[in-house]
């Protein structure tokens, strides 16, 4: 009786599932709950390994690709734990990566694509004009190169752009003042962020390498003078010596009225430097949330210590809400609760992998 059922009925049930296990059961009891299953298991596809992606993409491609279009969101890295010969992405051949271009070229609705290169040599995959959809986030761990400035070229909807590769010693690959005319998010290396000075961005993370940290001062600058909607800087890498200088171009900048969150600032600066590091942050009137590298400071900062610090903070920035102190991979976020404030003590962190500087 139950293929009499008509189609919506099926849905409905399917509706119901609230996991990708529930979902394949259901999508293998028959046909029709297959039909009905298909677009939920496929709108997302979270794909491990290399053998993963390859089924994936053969799963996308087959019957003249008619899954394609369920597809929003798409997902290929490396999981640390399921390297083997089979399934390293560093060892896929050739036609493992046509397959992926091939199949990227189906799915016309995509709006999240995060893909892991460990290799680092096959952004031309994104460099096709059979793609068709529209991203509204990226994460392309590929190298910054003319396949991703032409790709990024075709993204008229991307709000939230990652990319980890610049070559500090190679040619410049420049990104016209016109592309992606609404990204408002960018986290990425320090040599990429100047070519989104056209776009009206309100948070960036930016990291620095050894080689590039001293760039940062004329990155800010230029920042300043133009980012109006910037609400949110995070700078990964920023050596002790240019938080001073730093911190006093951010004050200075067109955003700096706006600006409601700063991290992560090396600290503690010699203690005479203090007071010039809070006059800099008076001139941030809006500043919510706050990100500070105690990581030199020996022995580690206790909850005492911490508090202080935050006090202090709080003076000279009285609307604080959220403090960050960072000790090597400790987090200690703080934040006022019934009237006292608190912290949250998180471990096996990494600066560059936070989100807090998104909120």
């Amino acid at each position: 009786m139950m293929h009499q059922l008509p189609p919506e009925i099926f849905s409905a049930i399917v509706s119901y599932a609230t996991s990708q296990r529930d979902l394949l059961a259901l999508s293998h009891t028959s046909k029709a709950f297959q039909r009905a299953a298909e677009p939920r298991i496929y709108e997302s596809m979270i794909l491990r390994d290399a053998q993963s992606a390859f089924i994936g993409c053969h799963a996308l491609l087959a019957r003249d690709a008619f899954r394609g279009p369920y597809v929003k969101r798409m997902v290929i890295y490396q999981d640390p734990r399921r390297v083997n010969a089979r399934n390293n992405l560093a060892a896929a051949p050739l036609q493992f990566w046509l397959a992926i271009q091939h199949a990227l070229t189906k799915t016309i609705n995509l709006e999240t694509l995060y893909i892991h290169d460990p290799t680092l040599s096959h952004s031309w995959i994104l460099d096709d004009q059979s793609l068709k959809f529209q991203l509204r986030e990226a994460t392309l761990q590929m190298p910054w190169d003319s396949h991703m400035v032409s790709f990024l070229h075709t993204q008229k909807k991307l709000l939230a752009l990652a990319v980890i590769d610049a070559h500090y010693d190679g040619p410049v690959y420049p990104l016209s003042p016109s592309a992606l005319p609404i990204l408002d998010t960018f986290n990425g290396p320090v040599l990429v962020l100047p070519e989104l000075l056209g776009c009206p961005l309100k948070r960036i993370q930016m990291t620095a390498e050894q080689e590039t940290a001293s760039l940062i001062p004329t990155i800010v600058a230029d920042l300043g003078k133009i980012m109006k909607s910037l609400r949110s800087l995070n700078i990964v890498g920023l050596p002790e010596e240019l938080v001073l200088e730093t911190v006093h171009l951010v004050s200075n900048a067109v955003f700096a009225s706006n600006l409601r969150y700063l991290g992560v600032l090396p600290f503690p600066i010699a203690i005479r430097q203090w007071h010039r590091l809070y006059r800099c942050l008076m001139k941030l009137p809006a500043l919510n949330m706050i990100a500070l590298d105690v990581g030199t400071l020996d022995p580690p900062p206790n909850e005492h210590f911490q508090r202080i610090i935050l006090l202090e903070l709080r003076t000279v920035c009285p609307k604080l809400q959220q403090v960050v102190f960072w000790f090597a991979s400790h987090r200690f976020h703080w934040f006022p609760r019934d009237g006292h404030w608190i912290f949250n003590h998180q471990t096996a962190r990494v600066q560059s992998h936070d989100n807090l500087w998104r909120c």
